[in-house]
């Protein structure tokens, strides 16, 4: 685990890792286009999700820049980029467990029809932890891939900051040998 973590060269081990940041990037803007589809929903009868939703629609433009400095490798909008990704990241942990904790702990899950059957009800309790831990699981998964994503991002950053640095000590060395030449 820690040598996927420590400074990945590619993303998920055989994806070159510019096209990985650009999946990966791709992939967000779908992502947050479904605050899109939260706002036309009209439901503001939970303010967190309504504020969530406003926020997956103003990510978006920031993915899109991030994108922009991905393809025209702009070492600046792809550093904002990565900061905002992994304030995104913490965003998204912090709603997802609001959100969990508000469905699996504080929401009522019995149904009215089976409450004079109490071998139905306890069949429906079953099923519907079963079901809860499945889907901790898979939120948990999903944070993960979302934090390992974070690390490719900023591998990718540092690579692309290296490489413009390199770039400008080259053209300076460049310079420097031409006024040496060019000097009498």
């Amino acid at each position: 685990m820690a040598a996927i973590l420590s400074r990945p060269r590619s993303c998920c081990g055989f994806i070159p890792i510019e096209t990985g940041v650009l999946i990966i990037t791709i992939f967000g803007i779908l992502n947050k286009l479904s605050g899109f589809y939260g706002i036309i929903s009209f439901d503001v009868s939970d303010p967190i999700a309504f504020t969530v939703y406003i926020y997956s629609l103003l990510a978006v433009f920031v993915f899109a820049r991030g994108l922009y400095g991905i393809h025209t490798d702009n070492v600046r909008a792809v550093r904002w980029y990565t900061i905002f990704y992994w304030v995104d990241c913490l965003v998204s942990i912090i709603t997802t467990t609001i959100f969990a904790v508000k469905w699996y702990v504080y929401t009522d899950h019995s149904l009215p029809e089976l409450a004079n059957d109490p071998a139905k009800q306890q069949e429906h309790d079953d099923v519907f932890r079963m079901e809860g831990v499945v889907s901790i699981i898979m939120l948990v998964a999903l944070r993960m891939v979302h934090i390992y994503f974070a690390v490719v991002l900023t591998s990718y950053y540092k690579s692309i900051g290296r490489a413009h640095y390199s770039k400008l000590a080259a053209q300076v060395d460049q310079d420097l040998d031409e006024i040496e030449y060019n000097s009498p």
